[in-house]
């Protein structure tokens, strides 16, 4: 039996492509009782505030006025399910030793498909292209840092590759593209500190507890000013030019929210432009470097010099080999 989601966006589907759906039809469809699609019909209504009435001349459910919410409803459910199956499926997102239980999450997210592309399904397939593993161990003494409020000793290898150690109040853990962060308040530096899951060399619990919720209106600055190309205190609009064949790659791309995409040819060659706020010039020179000669950053000038050292700093350093 398809869920309650799959049902609702079944009933929306068929009444904006026929005009009107049947009880018969939903029960069929979904193989339910009609109490159970009277009451999908209810949630419709009354949850989703979907202007669907009965209509008594042609004995069918329509809507009496356009509805507009759940356009492409359906389409945008399959997009999840295909990405939450990919996440299921890489032991590296769900390191779940026990097969069993990977089956029944699996089992469980099918449950919101609906049934028109099920037996589609297996034709779209999400593979990510990079991922940091995760040490459990690690990751287990986070968990109970938090759940019991206990400071932890932090080992820490520097950018200068030498070891920092340091109290650490584990805080907040962020996910960030594909890297994983642990926010704290430093005691060393008597500060919010955020630190990468793979610098961290060591981490146990001490006797000392702390109150998480001291720090709460702290983090969601640090948050919202640390990741991304835009997060940070001095933020800048940068531009970026894309050629071909790159060009054709990025165009629909966004970067940033508030990016704005324009498109050109110049003499005859396809060219994309980004203008996007950055506040990290290392996050978005790499992000550009990814696209090698295709790529440029022409604005501002520090940035764009910043951007030509690095290339040149590669040049010199492997071209001398």
């Amino acid at each position: 039996m398809a869920s309650q989601i799959a049902r609702i966006f079944f009933i929306d589907q068929r009444i904006r492509s026929a005009g009107s759906v049947t009880l018969k039809e939903i029960m069929q469809h979904a193989e339910v009782a009609s109490a159970t699609a009277k009451r999908d019909i209810e949630t419709l209504k009354y949850t989703i505030n979907a202007p669907i009435i009965y209509d008594r001349k042609i004995r069918a459910y329509t809507y009496e006025n356009e509805f507009t919410l759940l356009n492409y409803a359906g389409e945008q459910l399959f997009l999840f399910y295909v990405l939450a199956r990919g996440a299921v499926q890489n032991k590296s997102y769900l390191p779940l030793s026990a097969e069993y239980a990977r089956e029944t999450i699996s089992e469980k997210i099918k449950e919101i498909l609906p049934v028109e592309f099920q037996e589609i399904s297996q034709n779209f397939q999400y593979i990510s292209s990079d991922y940091e593993k995760i040490d459990y161990s690690l990751l287990s003494t986070i968990l109970e840092s938090m759940l019991n409020r206990q400071q932890c000793r932090l080992e820490y290898l520097t950018k200068g590759k030498s070891d920092s150690i340091r109290t650490i109040n584990p805080l907040k853990v962020i996910c960030y593209g594909t890297k994983w962060y642990l926010i704290t308040f430093c005691h060393k530096n008597q500060g919010l500190r955020t630190f990468l899951f793979s610098r961290i060399q060591g981490l146990t619990l001490t006797t000392k507890t702390f109150d998480p919720q001291k720090w709460e209106d702290d983090l969601v600055e640090r948050i919202e000013g640390s990741f991304g190309v835009a997060r940070g205190d001095s933020i800048q609009t940068a531009t970026i030019k894309f050629y071909d064949p790159s060009s054709y790659y990025v165009k629909d791309q966004i970067w940033h929210p508030e990016q704005t995409t324009i498109v050109s040819t110049i003499e005859g060659e396809f060219v994309v432009e980004f203008q996007l706020p950055y506040a990290k010039p290392e996050e978005l020179i790499g992000k550009v470097l990814k696209y090698g000669a295709t790529a440029e950053i022409a604005e501002p000038l520090s940035l764009r010099d910043q951007w030509l050292e690095e290339i040149e700093k590669m040049s010199k350093k492997y071209l001398s080999k």
